[in-house]
């Protein structure tokens, strides 16, 4: 049938129930007033903020379509994600199941501790009634009594646990409100004058959830002030707490988080642990999403193509100056002090330059290609791919350091960006670097030509030389280079996990998953490779027997010199005008007390 004409009066429903939770199921029904050209239906392939085709409308099961008389109505598949519903001169009802077991922060999972999903995984799309009102009920009568729900959906009339009656403006509203049903713990605050929600689901009893909520609270405040005010009238973190999961995405008035629940600070926890810094980064990283994405975003995401992937050779904008910004934010909200920032940035720093990547791919070609080579990575990616996060924020570190010796900072060029393109998407081509050259005062051209379009090496060194930070070259690892990496945690073998091109693993033609078991005759694992590489010198060759796809091979690595690719940032005291210009860098915001 012919694609319907937009038709904003018809007005989708939805209704959600949970009886199936414990073996992983939603039902959902999808109501839909009487139509004479039929309507067509799709599920989106993927979700804003995770670059990969997912076909979430796998997950669907026994989808059916009768009419307010009982009687079935034909759905006919268009495609892998898309169905035209029959002409009805009844209303009619949509049924399906979705199956709900990707425990991450893009898709859906639901068991017997609770239910999360988000709207691209669960409501379909009514082709014509996009910009319709959307209206959702979530069913909660066959769930726990202690689960409630969380999430930012308007409400029409819940009850007092959060089920009931929802509506969202239009379909691109309703998929950007991820929905959390629990028994989870929850902290409030007020940042720039706008509620702050915190859940937590399945945490550690003894987690300060307090202090946890405090920290947050000041780098929301520290990022409102930046722009001088909230885009969103309330803000909600859905923290999914287990053993080493770790994500992020980012929402228009709220994130969907996944962290290790056992690094996350006790009631009796002093300081910042690494682990602990690296989650208030996270969380640093996904607010600052609400302007540099959700609103400030490329053309190419620009009306819902959700369908197919969306092209954009400017994620080292939207990604890059965000990861480059988490880590500086908590510093600039006084969470962690200059040297715990400096290791940050030297872990950014150091990933970007790990093996050979970086000089086959432009910053650019990595964000056009997202699709294809970021989100789906193969053995080879250290040598082959650059990422857009950690180049981009070496790039964004550049602009910042540059910008700062003119008097100006990356925050003045998201300002002019939140100005200009807040509303109105950003085009491809060179209108950000047209902003960043005004923010400048000068031409960047043969900057942004060597960082955004060619592999060649870039001076980061010598800028932040110049804000009395030294770049020390040091190993990845100490003692010879053998020119891998394997998994430290195996204590069966010495399991590869990387192998550097042009080092000695892949001139022994080791490969990603090869299995050493023997050194020189005598048995290796992941837990004692380092200390047996380390016991040799440059030079030496060792005799390795390894087990690829079931079958021995025996091999000989010559070991080489330590591999010097990886940099210490180390604070290193200049005159006068350096030691300002590095204050001025690294200096704490001025805040007004957080409201809990």
């Amino acid at each position: 049938m012919a694609v319907p004409a937009s038709n904003p009066a018809l007005e989708p429903s939805y209704r959600l129930a949970f009886g199936g939770y414990r073996s992983r199921y939603i039902d959902v029904e999808l109501s839909l007033p009487a139509s004479p050209d039929g309507v067509r239906l799709s599920l989106p392939a993927w979700i804003p903020g995770s670059y990969l085709l997912r076909d979430f409308a796998r997950h669907l099961v026994g989808k059916h379509a009768e009419d307010a008389r009982g009687q079935p109505v034909v759905l006919t598949p268009v495609d892998q994600q898309t169905w035209d519903l029959a002409a009805s001169e009844h209303p009619v009802t949509v049924r399906y199941r979705v199956y709900c077991a990707d425990f991450s922060v893009r898709s859906a999972h639901v068991d017997s501790s609770h239910a999360f999903f988000n709207g691209t995984s669960v409501f379909l799309r009514v082709h014509g009634a996009e910009s319709a009102r959307h209206e959702v009920v979530l069913d909660g009568h066959e769930l726990p009594d202690r689960w409630r729900v969380a999430t930012t959906l308007p409400t029409i009339g819940v009850d007092e646990r959060g089920f009931g009656r929802y509506a969202a403006a239009d379909y691109e509203s309703l998929i950007d409100h991820p929905v959390e049903i629990a028994d989870f713990i929850e902290r409030q605050f007020t940042a720039g004058g706008v509620l702050h929600r915190m859940v937590f689901t399945n945490p550690l009893p003894e987690t300060d959830f307090d202090r946890i909520a405090s920290d947050v609270a000041r780098i929301c405040e520290t990022e409102i002030d930046l722009f001088d005010g909230a885009p969103f009238d309330e803000y909600l973190f859905l923290v999914a707490l287990d053993e080493s999961g770790f994500g992020g995405l980012e929402h228009r008035d709220s994130t969907a988080l996944i962290f290790p629940r056992g690094h996350l600070p006790s009631v009796t926890a002093v300081g910042v642990s690494k682990e602990y810094q690296r989650f208030l980064s996270l969380c640093a990283h996904e607010y600052f999403h609400n302007w540099n994405v959700k609103r400030i975003r490329p053309a190419a995401f620009a009306g819902l193509p959700l369908d197919r992937p969306a092209h954009t050779r400017l994620l080292w904008v939207f990604e890059g100056f965000t990861s480059y910004l988490d880590d500086w934010l908590v510093r600039h909200a006084g969470l962690i002090d200059e040297t715990q920032y400096l290791a940050a940035l030297e872990e950014t720093i150091n990933r970007a330059m790990r093996g050979k990547g970086w000089s086959r791919q432009t910053l650019e070609e990595s964000s056009f290609y997202a699709w294809t080579r970021f989100y789906q990575q193969d053995a080879n990616a250290v040598n082959a791919i650059v990422s857009y996060y950690t180049r981009g924020a070496i790039v964004a570190l550049m602009l910042d350091l540059m910008l700062r010796e003119r008097g100006s900072s990356l925050l003045d060029v998201m300002r002019r960006l939140w100005e200009a393109h807040g509303a109105e998407p950003l085009p491809e081509g060179e209108r950000i670097e047209t902003l960043i050259e005004a923010a400048m005062g000068e031409s960047m051209r043969g900057f942004f030509d060597r960082a955004l379009r060619s592999t060649d090496t870039l001076d980061v060194g010598g800028l932040l030389a110049r804000f009395g930070v030294s770049m020390v070259p040091r190993a990845e690892q100490g003692g010879p280079d053998a020119g891998v990496r394997v998994d430290l945690r195996d204590d069966r073998a010495a399991r590869v996990t990387l192998v550097f091109e042009d080092r000695p693993g892949a001139t022994a033609g080791l490969a990603v998953d090869d299995r050493v078991i023997a050194i020189d005759g005598f048995a290796v694992s992941g837990t004692n490779w380092a200390d047996r590489i380390a016991r040799h010198r440059a030079g030496d060759s060792l005799h390795l027997h390894i087990f690829r796809q079931g079958r021995l091979l025996e091999t000989t690595l010559r070991l080489a010199p330590e591999c010097l690719n990886q940099h210490r940032l180390e604070h290193a005291p200049g005159d006068s005008a350096i030691e300002a210009r590095r204050a001025q860098w690294l200096a704490l915001a001025e805040q007004a007390p957080v409201e809990r």
